[in-house]
Formats: C-alpha cells, sequence, structure tokens
C-alpha cells in the first residue's frame, strides 16, 4: 500500500511499474506541463525518479489524474485508470503491462 511520498513537486511515493495503487486515491495535478491530447489544454505531467518515469494526465480537465504510465529504468511499464464507482469509492484500476523491447 501506498503511503508516503518523495516524487518531485507531487508529494507522491517511489512508485513504478510493480507498484500496486490500491491505497493512492485521488492525485491532484496542480501544473501540468504537456497537453498530450492535442486539444490545447495542458493536461499531463511527467516525472521521474531513478526508479521510473510516470506520466499522469488529466484528461477530463478536472485537476486530479485520471491515467497513469510508468515505466521502470528496466523497461517494465504498466498504466492504470482512476475509477469513480456509483458507491462513491474510487479507485486506480490497471489497464495494461508488459516489457518494452522484449
Amino acid at each position: 500500500m501506498v503511503t508516503s511520498g518523495d516524487l518531485p513537486g507531487m508529494d507522491l511515493p517511489n512508485l513504478d511499474a510493480h507498484s500496486e495503487l490500491g491505497g493512492l486515491g485521488a492525485v491532484e495535478l496542480q501544473h501540468p506541463t504537456q497537453d498530450i491530447d492535442g486539444d490545447g489544454t495542458l493536461d499531463t505531467i511527467t516525472t521521474s525518479t531513478d526508479r521510473a518515469m510516470h506520466v499522469w494526465t488529466d484528461l477530463d480537465h478536472d485537476g486530479w489524474a485520471d491515467h497513469v504510465t510508468m515505466i521502470d529504468t528496466g523497461g517494465d511499464y504498466a498504466a492504470w485508470e482512476f475509477h469513480h464507482h456509483a458507491d462513491g469509492t474510487t479507485e486506480w484500476v490497471r489497464t495494461d503491462s508488459g516489457s518494452l523491447g522484449g
């Protein structure tokens, strides 16, 4: 479970493609720097640590990440989407994973 943070500027743990995001909760994207979907609105933050690169995206422009992709230094990757359920609960659901180049 994710409990403490050290990603620069986002107060998040040192996540990688093998991390479980069950306890992470919503992630606020305060100052997106890229427009990943080309609609003219900044929606994405890319950060990196010594373990992985992280691409956090706010597709509905509400200020909260809806999608994250992480790529480890060894080439493993994983992607998650943030789901809001009818009963008011939320969770990160893994949508893809694998290894680049092999």
